[in-house]
């Protein structure tokens, strides 16, 4: 089932999580990052506007952007947008501030320009370290057995959680597509595409590719 974590934009220009999910650092393309937003702003049509996210991560400070993409039907009588959390925005593990811009610009009939923009509060996301199971400390008012029991269940679940990362970003497969060759890990691109006609490959190649040995 497809993990989302959901932000609402609120009509206060507010970003409210409204379904938190746990996101693990150097996850990728598993979990979305999803926001909905009212199709209507003060008689303005949100649809038109072009959406930045802005974030910064919180190690480095390094700072990045995204033009989201709408998704073309309602959700719950919600524009939404969704952007697929990768290993740009899980590579640190802590507090991830981001904000949203709505611009448009819209050409009036005397032929001058009008422009619209709508900023909204920022907001955090956790990242959470894989080895956070390791900083369990049992209660002492545990016995030693019990105790002993626990740290054993959160170093496993600590693997499992890094087991799962892995996997996530492992390539399983090949794909061809238009003349682009392109890995995949559990049937998400990854990695940077390879035009084969750059390699001298034709575009009209029946997806078999020779192999020269020398």
């Amino acid at each position: 089932m497809e993990k989302i974590y959901t932000i609402l934009v609120t009509e206060s220009n507010e970003m409210i999580t409204s379904v938190r999910e746990r996101i693990m650092q150097r996850s990728k393309l598993v979990d979305n990052l999803h926001f909905l937003v009212k199709p209507k702003y003060k008689e303005m049509d949100m649809s038109k506007f072009t959406v930045l996210l802005e974030y910064v991560l919180p190690v480095s400070k390094e700072y990045h952007s995204d033009i989201l993409v709408k998704s073309p039907d309602l959700y719950k009588r919600h524009l939404e947008y969704k952007l697929p959390f990768d290993t740009v925005l899980t590579r640190e593990a802590g507090e991830i501030e981001l904000q949203l811009s709505f611009t448009y610009v819209e050409m009036n009939a005397d032929g001058t320009m009008t422009q619209y923009v709508r900023k909204i509060s920022p907001t955090t996301i956790s990242i959470i370290p894989i080895a956070a199971w390791s900083d369990l400390i049992p209660d002492d008012a545990l016995s030693s057995i019990d105790q002993r029991l626990i740290k054993t269940d959160a170093m496993l679940k600590e693997l499992a959680d890094l087991a799962d990362t892995l996997n996530q970003s492992k390539a399983d497969n090949l794909t061809l597509e238009d003349d682009v060759l392109q890995l995949t890990s559990e049937g998400e691109k990854i990695g940077d595409p390879v035009t084969l006609s750059t390699f001298g490959v034709p575009a009209e190649n029946d997806g078999n590719i020779k192999v020269v040995e020398f």
